[in-house]
């Protein structure tokens, strides 16, 4: 493959993305400020979700939405996204049912309310935000479109390595846009989804999903309705 394919097609599949470092500095105290291991708001009629067996479902991650550098065409009219998960969500594969994502276009008639302890008793840290314009799909991913497979195929057969001549980054950390960071072999969330945003395991705040997973979700561009996966080492 001649260099100037190669560029092409790494123009071609790079995305942009917000990642998020996780504290390092003092939250702003203002809902502008994004949390992993922290939900602060919620309508007044807003109750502490529950899972389809019943269970209280506890926060992990909310996201000020205008006060980041990047976000998805699909997450344009929103300005805040909270995210719930089940203390089950683990031992299920399908995350449907132990999974809540809000979603507010406006925040004027939000309160605070306290949802108590986080997902896994992780510690709640502020997140901050930086822009990243060159996040490339894992090679397994499903996320590499069909059309350009074959040339990738072919470029694996004459030897260049895909991570080595195609990927600059791949960041698997927290972050909104880009790609799913699959650590298996990924899937495809199915016809009209596309992925929105990730949650990884955090260090700092105690995340560990099983085995230095990641949580993946993607929202369908018409209905809305998210689709939630993780997947571990």
């Amino acid at each position: 493959m001649s260099s100037n394919s190669i560029e092409k097609l790494r123009t071609i599949l790079k995305r942009k993305a917000t990642i998020f470092h996780t504290g390092g500095r003092r939250p702003s105290g203002s809902l502008e400020q994004s949390w992993i291991g922290r939900v602060t708001v919620a309508l007044p009629t807003e109750e502490q979700p529950i899972d389809v067996q019943g269970n209280v479902m506890a926060p992990i991650m909310q996201l000020y939405l205008p006060a980041l550098p990047f976000v998805p065409e699909a997450m344009h009219s929103v300005k805040l996204l909270t995210v719930f998960l089940s203390p089950d969500v683990l031992d299920h594969e399908d995350m449907e049912g132990y999974m809540c994502i809000r979603e507010y276009t406006s925040v004027e008639d939000l309160v605070e309310k306290d949802f108590g302890p986080a997902f896994m008793q992780i510690k709640a840290f502020p997140l901050f935000p930086e822009l990243k314009e060159n996040d490339y799909p894992v090679w397994d991913g499903e996320d590499i479109p069909e059309e350009y497979g074959d040339v990738l195929n072919q470029m694996d057969e004459e030897e260049p390595d895909y991570f080595e001549d195609i990927v600059e980054e791949i960041y698997a950390v927290h972050k909104i846009g880009g790609y799913p960071s699959f650590i298996q072999p990924g899937i495809d969330f199915g016809e009209g989804y596309e992925f929105v945003f990730q949650i990884a395991s955090d260090a700092k705040a105690q995340l560990n999903i099983v085995d230095g997973g990641s949580f993946y979700f993607a929202k369908h561009q018409n209905e809305g309705v998210w689709r939630g996966y993780f997947d571990f080492y």
